[in-house]
Order: structure tokens, then C-alpha cells, then sequence
């Protein structure tokens, strides 16, 4: 029963092994060209759902409030394009005098150039109550950036140059991304009522999006008949993403938390879990930042029952008889 009861909490994560375990079964349905049509369903109506959904969820003042902060901003687009991308470069000189299959590391380090991802960022800040506002900005923008910086961080790190269709990519990034998100946020305005006394689940219905994505992705991985590699090669880069998850989900919350002052240590925690989402999903209680929360609101409801206390006794005092 409890395993049960663990299962439905921790739904996502079984929803991803059971689709890698479809996919695996039986790859030929979400390849490209088969009969889910993932070039169509998911790179255009999968990613546009989910900003829809995102548009339409959002108060239109949390949008606008996200675009100012500038450093958060700056800090999560340096973090993904220029750190992330050098530090992987510096680890794979180490591991490239192991036996390590030498394209599994060329594929780690052409990730670590990518920009964030568009819809997992969104989905997964959500996930951790993070502030999905922000992702939607940053996730939104950095692809954009990555148009243009990816092809060159390639260049630098791998030596290998390539063409980008810059106009098909921009095109399709607006209108899957901008484009959603700006009529979910139009059709809220007529049925913003009906949203706050409902309350649709929305943050099911976009894991259950990225869901299929997840499904049609190693759908084309298991159908290519060329993937040759050795178990102890694959094994043991699996264990190095993982590490470099936490390894940067730590660094990017030590960063977020090192300011002393009180309300930043609040805010600025589930503003910057954006960029760990884009690394890995926690599940909802490993939140760090709502256990920060809890503790600094304990804190301030004691000062004002101490205050409110001490007022009180003040006006006795001055309402007694002399």
C-alpha cells in the first residue's frame, strides 16, 4: 500500500522509466516517419502546449515582473553558455587519457554547448516551485542566444564548425514558444475566473507533455542500429552525468544562497532553481528554497507576535489607573 502511495507521488518518475521501457520495446512508433509523428506532434504542437499551458497559468504580472531581473538573468545565460560548457571541457581532458569511447565524450561536451532546454526548464522549475516565470524567459532567450553561440562554442571546444538555418530554427522557436505563450496569456484574461476557482492541473498536464517527448527521444536512439558501444563505456559516462548533475545543482545553490541578507536568501533560491531544473527534476520536497521559506516566515511571524505582544502591554499599561 505504501509503495503504492509512493508510486502516485512520485508519478513522473515512473512515467519516465515506463516510457524509456516502451520505447524500448518497440522503437518504431515515435521514430520519425512513424505513426506518432514526432517531427509534427512533438517539436511543434508538444512544445507550443506546454507555453500555451505556461501562458495561460502565469498572472500576467509575474511575466512582466520576471523580464527586470537582470541579474538573475545574466547569471543563469553565463552559467549555461560560457561556465557550464568550459568546465565540461576541462573535465573531458581528464577523462580523455581513460578507455572511454571517444564519441560518447565528443556527445557529453556538444551537450554541455547546448543552450537551456525549452520545455523541460519550464516543466521542471515548475515541478520544484521555482519560478517558472523566469525559466520561461531565460529558456525562451537562451535558445535564441543559442542559435548563434552554440555553432561557435562547437567551433572552440570541438574544432568542428557546421551551418545553422538560422531563419527555420528562429521561426520555429517563435512560433512555438512566443507565440503560445502570448495567446495563453490573451485567453486568460476572459477566463481568469474560472482558472482561480477550478484550478486545472496544469503542471500534470505539461509533464504528461514532456512525457511523449521523452518517449519519441529514445525512440530514435534505440532505433539506430548503428549505436555500438561497450557496456563499461556507457556505464561509467552515466555515472559522470549524474555526478556533474549534483555537482552543479550544489554550485548553482551555493551561489543563490550566499547572500546574508534575509529576503534575498527567500527569493533568490527559487529564482535560480531554473538552472538546476535544467540539469535534473527533484522531486517537490527536496525543494531547498521552501524549507528556507518555512524557516525565515516562522521567523517573522515570531517578531510580529512579539511585537504585537508588546504593544498590547503597552496600551494596558497606559489604560491603568495611576
Amino acid at each position: 500500500m505504501r509503495l503504492l502511495e509512493r508510486a502516485r507521488k512520485e508519478w513522473f518518475m515512473v512515467g519516465i522509466v515506463v516510457a524509456i521501457g516502451a520505447a524500448k520495446l518497440e522503437p518504431s512508433v515515435g521514430v520519425n516517419g512513424g505513426p506518432l509523428k514526432p517531427e509534427i506532434t512533438v517539436s511543434y504542437i508538444a512544445v507550443a502546449t506546454i507555453f500555451f499551458n505556461s501562458g495561460l497559468s502565469l498572472k500576467t504580472e509575474e511575466l512582466t515582473s520576471a523580464l527586470v531581473h537582470l541579474k538573475l538573468h545574466l547569471f543563469i545565460q553565463i552559467f549555461t553558455l560560457a561556465f557550464f560548457p568550459a568546465t565540461i571541457w576541462l573535465f573531458l581532458q581528464l577523462l580523455s587519457v581513460t578507455s572511454i569511447n571517444e564519441w560518447l565524450l565528443k556527445g557529453l561536451q556538444t551537450v554541455g554547448c547546448m543552450p537551456p532546454p525549452v520545455s523541460s526548464a519550464v516543466i521542471l522549475t515548475k515541478a520544484v516551485g521555482g519560478n517558472e516565470a523566469a525559466a520561461i524567459f531565460n529558456s525562451a532567450f537562451g535558445s535564441f542566444l543559442g542559435i548563434v553561440v552554440t555553432p561557435l562554442l562547437l567551433l572552440l571546444f570541438l574544432g568542428s564548425s557546421s551551418s545553422v538555418p538560422f531563419t527555420s530554427i528562429f521561426s520555429q522557436l517563435f512560433m512555438t514558444v512566443v507565440v503560445p505563450l502570448v495567446i495563453g496569456q490573451i485567453v486568460r484574461r476572459y477566463i481568469k475566473d474560472w482558472l482561480e476557482r477550478k484550478k486545472p492541473p496544469f503542471g500534470v498536464v505539461s509533464s504528461s507533455v514532456l512525457l511523449m517527448i521523452i518517449y519519441t527521444t529514445f525512440c530514435d536512439t534505440f532505433s539506430n542500429p548503428h549505436i555500438d558501444l561497450d557496456k563499461f563505456s556507457l556505464v561509467l559516462i552515466l555515472f559522470i552525468i549524474v555526478s556533474i548533475q549534483l555537482s552543479f545543482m550544489l554550485l548553482t545553490f551555493i551561489f543563490s544562497t550566499r547572500d546574508s541578507n534575509a529576503e534575498d536568501s527567500v527569493r533568490r533560491p527559487r529564482a535560480s532553481l531554473i538552472d538546476i531544473c535544467a540539469l535534473a527534476h527533484l522531486p517537490p520536497r527536496s525543494d531547498p528554497s521552501r524549507k528556507c521559506t518555512r524557516a525565515n516566515n516562522q521567523v517573522l511571524d515570531g517578531v510580529k507576535a512579539e511585537g504585537s505582544e508588546a504593544d498590547e502591554a503597552d496600551s494596558l499599561t497606559q489604560e491603568a489607573p495611576s
